[in-house]
């Protein structure tokens, strides 16, 4: 889709409620199963090299399995996506997502998840290959390669264009930039709401990715 071309809008509430997700699960992953993230797999790399040093075996496996995680969901997410169009791939992609989120909530609710245990190890992984599904889905959209998960990429283009705006005295802010930042912000949007869900031990928790993916997921198969 060239650049210039408006995205239908559908594509970015797609987008925007994915992010939230991501944001959401970073924070139960990292807050509730072991100080790990289930996401943003270049954080978790690092956490997986620092529990490693420490011999802190249990929390390193954790990281582990988000870090395979992911690379399966990548690897699904891509195979599911295999010969169908775009709206076909991201409905599908999108359903998926939402089945493994609420694998996720059904083992959540009746075990005491925590780091180590088998429950918490299995919501690890159901959680981390939906992010890495969902990593597909933002390839899918193909809005300016803007992501669903990881966002450093996303704050360093960010920085890029609003420097060049200034710098050449332009108050035009930039489609592509919009997004981005619309992204970003959605993503911690989704953090700070599970953030103050954990700060207050609400219930609501373990809901808030699989909510924002029903959403998208809503939104994509009216707006197809």
């Amino acid at each position: 889709m060239p650049v210039s071309e408006a995205p239908p809008r559908y594509l970015e509430r797609v987008l925007g409620l994915t992010a939230y997700a991501a944001g959401a699960v970073d924070i139960i992953s990292f807050a509730k199963l072991g100080g790990i993230f289930a996401s943003a797999m270049t954080g978790n790399l690092a956490f997986l090299g620092f529990y490693l040093s420490r011999f802190a075996f249990v929390s390193a496996l954790g990281s582990a399995i988000a870090l395979l995680g992911f690379v399966a969901g990548g690897s699904v997410g891509t195979l599911l996506g295999r010969g169908r169009d775009r709206d076909a791939a991201l409905a599908l992609l999108l359903g998926t997502e939402v089945l493994l989120l609420a694998g996720a909530v059904a083992l959540w609710l009746p075990t005491h998840h925590r780091n180590g245990s088998l429950s918490g190890d299995e919501i690890i992984a159901l959680l981390s290959v939906s992010m890495g599904l969902q990593s597909i889905i933002g390839k899918r959209i193909n809005l300016s390669n803007i992501p669903t998960v990881v966002f450093t990429s996303t704050l360093t283009n960010i920085v890029i264009a609003l420097t060049d705006m200034l710098a050449s005295r332009s108050f035009k802010v930039p489609p592509d930039t919009r997004r981005q930042t619309a992204s970003f912000l959605l993503y911690f949007a989704g953090a700070l709401c599970a953030g103050f869900a954990v700060y207050f031990q609400a219930g609501i928790l373990i809901f808030l990715p699989l909510a924002a993916v029903v959403l998208a997921l809503v939104s994509q198969l009216k707006g197809a």
